[in-house]
């Protein structure tokens, strides 16, 4: 049975919840069970309350002009392989013109994500990239005349596709590393409002994931798979900057050592 993996929102800085916690809000949205509803609503207050706090306090900062730079790249990069995907659409050749709809298909399954907020965009286009790299590879189709393989180069992709990919990892290091640096000041409210809000996420994964055993999984997995993505995603960035400080804490041990 699948389920919500276990994560500690507390280890987080502040803006790094408040990102997760919008994510989250907006995935567990879609489970339309009745039995989850009053635990969703309750987490869905105290997410606004966290927010609320969180404005009136000052403790959101605007994302800084490197972080908004690389989210344009991003998007530049986006806009350009869905018009490649859409000049490959109408080829002459019948067998690109198929690859190119087939890649269209996966592009409309993820929507827009230019006109998301940077961090569900970043996960957007990260599960865009990972789908894209799976569709390059061997086809279970036996007709002779369908491409099966290295389909993203066919319809001259790839190099879009690998570059997006890139550069989307670059914008989550910047987003890291800027609230590694600038962690925002924590005020009594706003501290008050992220541990109810933390404690209502807890709540909501708890009944999600009770209701998948209790159930099956199978009208649970796109939000427990969504989750699980975004947990990842988070766990990754946390995992960097601790490997990050330890290197540095090292190095700063290292250099403080006279010489022998």
């Amino acid at each position: 049975m699948a389920e919500i993996k276990v994560y500690n929102t507390a280890i987080a800085h502040q803006e790094e919840a408040f990102g997760f916690h919008k994510v989250a809000v907006a995935e567990m949205a879609k489970c339309k069970d009745a039995k989850f509803a009053p635990v969703y609503q309750i987490y869905k207050a105290a997410y606004d309350t966290f927010d609320n706090a969180l404005k009136q306090g000052g403790g959101e900062h605007a994302l800084s002009q490197p972080i908004v730079a690389q989210d344009t790249v991003c998007d530049k990069l986006y806009r350009g392989l869905n018009s490649q995907v859409s000049t490959m659409e109408g080829f002459y050749d019948p067998a690109l013109a198929e690859v190119a709809r087939q890649a269209r298909i996966i592009l409309k399954k993820y929507g827009n994500p230019t006109a998301l907020p940077y961090l569900e965009e970043a996960g957007v286009l990260h599960n865009l990239i990972q789908e894209l790299e799976a569709f390059d590879g061997v086809s279970d189709s036996e007709s002779p005349d369908e491409i099966t393989t290295n389909r993203l180069a066919a319809i001259h992709i790839d190099g879009w596709v690998t570059r997006l990919k890139t550069e989307t990892a670059r914008f989550l290091k910047l987003f890291a590393e800027r609230n590694a640096q600038n962690a925002t000041i924590v005020t009594g409210a706003t501290k008050a409002a992220r541990l109810a809000a933390d404690n209502a996420y807890r709540a909501a994964v708890k009944r999600l994931n009770a209701l998948a055993e209790v159930n099956g999984d199978t009208d649970y997995i796109d939000v427990i798979n969504a989750m699980n993505t975004l947990i990842d995603r988070q766990t990754s960035i946390l995992k960097a900057r601790a490997t990050k400080s330890a290197n540095k804490r090292k190095e700063e041990e290292t250099n403080g050592q006279p010489e022998a």
